[in-house]
């Protein structure tokens, strides 16, 4: 990716949550999108849900799409998606595209709270994916509060994008463990409470 580093407008909190597999990152994600369900927050944005086969192996992920609260097959192993393909996955575009479309339409509306589950090696490295939505952010600025999953190989990649952006980007990282998941959701779930949009 080509990274423009114009200046800034008023500062946004950029959040990127890392872990290992399994580690509870979309887990996270989802509790703070119920959190602002029920605070009437609005959100935008993508959940990865995992999904599992009859004996419990990962066969795929489905994406709630966190506008429109519908969730869809996103990313599956035996090929019955039409789509983009990395690794052992293949990718629906119509989901990919909906997501984007819906994602870019709130936050041109005003929806000040994304999250983003995940960016990882389809849109950082084939440049696919939701692409389009960090393309957005970097041309159009950033929500005043924005949670991104990322595994930990990508972190400085996706830190060196988000100081690209026209809004000065108050950046932190997390590092999700089974140990502190919970602990970190309730923090992330408090600070939405606390100021009623999910803005620092």
């Amino acid at each position: 990716m080509n990274y423009n580093f114009d200046a800034a407008r008023p500062t946004a909190s950029v959040t990127l949550i890392t872990g290992e597999r399994s580690s509870g990152k979309s887990t996270l994600c989802y509790r703070l999108y119920r959190r602002a369900v029920e605070l009437g927050n609005p959100i935008c944005g993508v959940v990865s849900v995992a999904v599992y086969d009859s004996l419990q192996e990962k066969i795929g992920f489905d994406a709630l799409n966190l506008d429109s609260q519908r969730s869809a097959p996103l990313a599956r192993k035996d090929g019955t998606l039409v789509g983009s393909r990395w690794a052992c996955y293949t990718f629906s575009d119509d989901v990919v595209n909906e997501c984007v479309s819906s994602t870019v339409a709130a936050l041109d509306n005003g929806v000040d709270l994304l999250v983003l589950d995940e960016i990882g090696p389809l849109e950082l490295t084939a440049s696919r994916g939701f692409l389009p939505i960090l393309k957005y952010l970097e041309s159009s600025g950033l929500p005043s509060e924005t949670y991104v999953v990322v595994r930990p190989s990508l972190a400085a990649e996706l830190e060196r994008f988000f100081q690209s952006c026209r809004t000065a980007a108050n950046l932190r990282s997390v590092q999700v463990t089974t140990e502190n998941r919970d602990s970190l959701a309730r923090g992330m779930a408090s600070s939405l409470a606390a100021d009623g949009s999910g803005a620092d």
